[in-house]
């Protein structure tokens, strides 16, 4: 995968993401970590879409690390994945 390098490129990626989430959440039926997973996503989307330059909750982001702990023995892809997107968020929004 590329480097995401705008906020642009970031609403892409977290529209992929999303779509395996949710494929994830199919298969894992009430599983809240998917659940909080897809939360987050949504907040950093919007906030991305808002044009925002800072994420006020950026202290509770932790989909990155739900990622490794729920995701990466599904699906290894996606858990990465969502480990770019974590990390683009703290560049592109300073967290």
């Amino acid at each position: 995968m590329t480097d995401i390098a705008t906020t642009d490129e970031l609403r892409r990626r977290i529209a992929q993401a999303m779509a395996g989430v949710a494929t994830l959440s199919q298969r894992e039926p009430g599983n809240n970590w998917l659940t909080s997973i897809q939360r987050q996503l949504d907040y950093v989307d919007g906030a991305a879409r808002d044009g925002a330059e800072r994420l006020d909750r950026a202290d509770e982001l932790n989909f990155g690390l739900l990622a490794s702990h729920h995701v990466d023995d599904l699906d290894p892809a996606l858990a990465a994945e969502l480990h770019a997107i974590s990390a683009a968020t703290r560049r592109l929004f300073g967290g």
